[in-house]
């Protein structure tokens, strides 16, 4: 297994610069994801899913991320347009 967890200084003893890449290295995976639930958290408040069934909870997750991918999508589209012209 490989750990995922960042590293943390102490007090007189801070973080070597390979422990401060590590974290780095680490977080950006951890940085992306946080992000996409953040979102739906608090654009969609999509923090519980109060379903009757694993089917209706699967599709109501479904729609939420086919929701944010469209979202995504346009949030995109406008930062290229603004950046062609």
């Amino acid at each position: 297994m490989i750990n995922e967890i960042n590293e943390k200084g102490a007090r007189n003893h801070p973080l070597t610069d390979e422990q401060k890449a590590s974290n780095t290295v680490k977080s950006r995976v951890r940085d992306r994801v946080e992000h996409i639930f953040g979102f739906m958290t608090n654009s969609m408040k999509a923090l519980y899913v109060r379903t009757i069934g694993i089917t209706r909870a699967a599709a109501k997750i479904g729609l939420m991320n086919l929701t944010y991918n469209m979202i995504r999508c346009v949030q995109l589209k406008k930062k290229a347009y603004a950046i062609m012209g």
